[in-house]
């Protein structure tokens, strides 16, 4: 589904936006950044893979792959790479799970993994957010059913305990 073609114009177009940002003196949060790039994948997506359409509407999935949903849940936060979802992560389907990061010359690196999962699979937000969550111990315990698009995670052991790293690739 995520072909080096989409990641090549993903990065390349994340790129030139923020390259963009900085030449307009516009400082932008991580999380608006994150939007952006789920924006961009969406496009790329839809130019380059053959029954994809992006509707760019909150009511529909980020997707529509031959007519079946597909959701891009997008983090910078790449330590403890926990992605959320709203109300619309009830909706069953495919979901990519991007992460991402900038050197200091706006050149990214990503993370990119998918896993059909179901409303049941998302672990429920904190009594003060209402935001469910899925995180990298989610994806790394389903491992047999993740498809790695871009960049890899990595179980190790600190004492008794499992900790998962997310390694981010560049192009």
């Amino acid at each position: 589904m995520i072909t080096k073609e989409v990641m090549e114009r993903l990065t390349s177009d994340t790129k030139d936006l923020f390259d963009f940002y900085d030449e307009k003196r516009l400082s932008k949060s991580k999380k608006q950044k994150s939007e952006d790039i789920s924006g961009l994948l969406e496009t790329a997506m839809e130019d380059l893979i053959d029954g994809a359409i992006a509707p760019k509407v909150d009511s529909e999935p980020d997707i529509r792959l031959n007519g079946s949903p597909v959701e891009i849940k997008t983090t910078a936060d790449y330590k403890p790479a926990t992605w959320r979802g709203g109300g619309l992560s009830k909706r069953e389907g495919h979901f990519i799970f991007v992460t991402w990061n900038a050197d200091e010359n706006n050149n990214p690196s990503f993370f990119l993994a998918g896993i059909d999962l179901v409303q049941s699979d998302w672990n429920k937000g904190s009594d003060n957010y209402y935001a469910k969550t899925y995180g990298k111990k989610e994806l790394y315990s389903n491992n047999d059913k993740v498809t790695f698009y871009h960049g890899s995670l990595e179980g190790y052991a600190r004492g008794k305990q499992t900790c998962i790293r997310v390694h981010l690739s560049e192009i």
